[in-house]
Order: structure tokens, then sequence, then C-alpha cells
């Protein structure tokens, strides 16, 4: 029951930075890198996707870092960003 539950968790937060980005008051990015954090820590596919995504795309690598020094960022943003570090 929790894999289904956590898979509808990645999508409600990937459509909420969508909303966030349309709307200036709502921070998407956040809700982008919390969706990434769930779908790389729950499913093992996911991990290997962050971790080809970041590599590809340097301006993911630079949200995440940013998100792990925000206010609001949860304290497992570390755990996150080192096992989806794709240099390590």
């Amino acid at each position: 029951m929790r894999k289904p539950l956590m898979a509808l968790a990645v999508v409600g937060c990937f459509a909420m930075a969508v909303v966030g980005g349309l709307i200036p008051i709502l921070q998407g990015w956040i809700f982008f890198v919390l969706g990434l954090y769930l779908l790389a820590t729950e499913f093992e596919t996911g991990r290997k996707w962050v971790k080809a995504a970041r590599k590809r795309v340097p301006l993911l690598n630079r949200w995440i870092v940013r998100a792990r020094h925000h206010k609001w960022a949860p304290s497992h943003l570390k755990e996150f960003e080192d096992l989806t570090d794709p240099w390590k």
C-alpha cells in the first residue's frame, strides 16, 4: 500500500510544481525538488533517473543544491543529495 501512495504523492508534488510555475506566490521549484526526493528515496528506478538528470541538466543540479539550503527544506534533503549525486 505504501508504494502506490508514494507514487500518488510524487504526482501531486509535480502537479503543485506546475501550478507553482504559473502562480507567482507559490514556490513551484520546492515542490519539484520534493517530488524528486520522494521519487529517488522510494523507487530505485527513480534514483537512477534523478542521477542521470542531474548529470545531464546542470540547472536541476543547482536547484537541488539551492533547495537543500532553503529555510523551508526538510533536513532529509542532505540524504537525497547524497543518494542522487552522480559524481559520487
